[in-house]
């Protein structure tokens, strides 16, 4: 498939303020959920007066309403829900990478709009780039010579705080693919680190010469550096759809900026028919049931779809869920008359309807967000990358259930709802965390505008490195210390036990030549 679209975004203004610049968003490897993320960022960009180019790989419905939206879907594939739902192991996705980049480096090589960036003569001030999968891009930050910043649509991975420099604490932070929270046991520290550390090995030795020889291969620039050292001279801020209030703490460095929610806002007006059914359900209230993009709810087993049905036929609430297809819904299967399928939800605006009571979702990201932003406590069933750790990190937070997949029934689901709509615990949770996440010195956008801004200023802000981003793993780690001084160690506890045995042998000798003598 070829990526075809080009977009340049513009202020229209009189004249060119001297304080506007050029920037380059590159993000043509995308989700909906990375690119809702990142679409506030162009947005504010582009208000703030900046000249900015922007090319997105993802299509929408909507793309002709929406000029930030005119893209091509490359991302998104069919999904086979048996396959994911039951393991939850993001490791699958991360050992799949290898023939995933290759295929999407190979497509981008080829693409025309990769080769118009290659040989434009435009002067940039800046790139953005997703950092989710699109490394394939970098050539063309080696190509335009300038500082560039990784906008993450999630949580970090470890091999995107390793290149930053950012510690990368293993002893508390669970990275993506861990199961626990951020108080580990030893075992539960070992295998954090050991997972966290070879996820960057891995990336580094499977990962990124994929990208070095289809680079070579495809491009033929004279001179092209590796893939990982493009990344690490170049790279000058990390941005991350995190939170304070929200996500396990991580100790970083001044060149990460957590932006978390920052696509929220006040909700809009819904539409006529989807208004007077949500008001339709009285003092009950309505449950929002939705999995997100990547997973297709029509694509649900049939048995998996019939203990939702069942279960939600035997509740007082409305049921609003979204589904993408109803033709594999048989005839003869009757829909509970509470229940309204519709392919498509405006999620955020009904969230913050009052009427709302609970969010059934898969646990990403911007879901999470959009549900403490407006106080509706969740019901989560997590089927990969972050979303089991999003689901713990709530549950432990107390404003969510989190539920399997795999011994899911049609008590354990009515039980869950049930003690969500009683128990208000989790509404006053829910309150808590909410007031947490609102309370900050300035709005996400206003943080991530800045601090572009300011890496524009000053030529990348070089000054803000941290000298770690020279260091191997094994040094930031401080292993050939700790290996120093073990070895020291060791030698020192020699030399002084054979001191101790030859005074303790040569004061036995003097002892029985004194008795000899005597």
């Amino acid at each position: 498939m070829v990526l075809n679209v080009f977009l340049l975004l513009f202020l229209s203004t009189t004249e060119f303020s001297a304080s506007a610049h050029r920037i380059l968003i590159l993000s043509p490897i995308a989700t909906y959920s990375h690119t809702n993320f990142l679409k506030p960022v162009v947005k504010g960009l582009v208000e703030r007066g900046h000249f900015v180019t922007y090319w997105n790989g993802l299509v929408t419905e909507n793309q002709a309403k929406d000029f930030l939206n005119q893209t091509t879907d490359f991302y998104n594939q069919t999904t086979n829900f048996r396959l994911l739902y039951s393991p939850e192991k993001p490791n699958n996705v991360i050992f799949d990478l290898p023939k995933r980049m290759e295929r999407y480096c190979r497509t981008l090589y080829r693409d025309p709009v990769f080769h118009q960036l290659m040989d434009s003569q435009e002067k940039y001030d800046l790139i953005i780039l997703e950092a989710a999968i699109n490394d394939c891009c970098l050539p063309l930050v080696y190509k335009f010579d300038l500082p560039f910043i990784y906008i993450m649509g999630s949580m970090p991975l470890p091999w995107h705080l390793d290149a930053i420099g950012s510690p990368l604490a293993f002893d508390h932070y669970p990275q993506v693919s861990s199961p626990f929270a951020d108080e580990m046991n030893f075992w539960q520290r070992t295998y954090n680190m050991l997972s966290g550390i070879g996820a960057i090995y891995y990336w580094r030795w499977m990962v990124m010469p994929v990208i070095d020889r289809l680079a070579a291969e495809k491009l033929h620039i004279k001179n092209l550096p590796k893939i990982e050292k493009i990344e690490k001279h170049y790279l000058n801020l990390l941005i991350l759809n995190t939170n304070m209030g929200l996500n396990y703490q991580l100790a970083t460095t001044p060149v990460v900026i957590q932006a978390g929610g920052i696509n929220l806002g006040p909700p809009k007006s819904l539409p006529d028919d989807l208004e007077k059914f949500v008001n339709g359900s009285g003092d009950a209230g309505c449950i929002i049931v939705s999995f997100g993009t990547y997973i297709k709810n029509s694509a649900l087993p049939d048995d998996v779809r019939r203990l939702f049905l069942s279960t939600f036929a035997r509740l007082p609430q409305c049921v609003l869920w979204k589904w993408e297809d109803d033709k594999n819904i048989k005839h003869i299967e009757p829909i509970p008359s509470n229940v309204k399928l519709m392919s498509w939800l405006p999620q955020a605006d009904l969230l913050g309807h009052p009427k709302m009571r609970l969010f059934i979702t898969h646990g990403g990201v911007n879901s999470i967000q959009e549900a403490v932003y407006h106080n509706v406590p969740l019901i989560i069933l997590p089927v990969l990358v972050d979303q089991p750790i999003n689901a713990k990190k709530a549950q432990d937070d107390g404003y969510a259930i989190r539920l399997h997949w795999d011994n899911l029934t049609d008590d354990i689901l009515f039980n869950a709802i049930q003690q969500i709509l009683t128990n208000s615990s989790y509404a006053k949770k829910m309150e808590r965390v909410s007031e947490l996440m609102r309370d900050q010195m300035e709005t996400p956008l206003e943080r991530v505008i800045y601090w572009i801004e300011y890496i524009i200023r000053h030529e990348g802000a070089p000054h803000l490195r941290t000298a770690a981003r020279k260091l191997s793993l094994h040094q930031r780690f401080l292993f050939d210390v700790m290996l120093f001084l073990v070895i020291v160690g060791i030698l020192m506890f020699y030399v002084f036990t054979r001191v101790f045995l030859y005074l303790n042998g040569k004061g036995r000798i003097e002892k029985c030549d004194l008795k000899k003598t005597n």
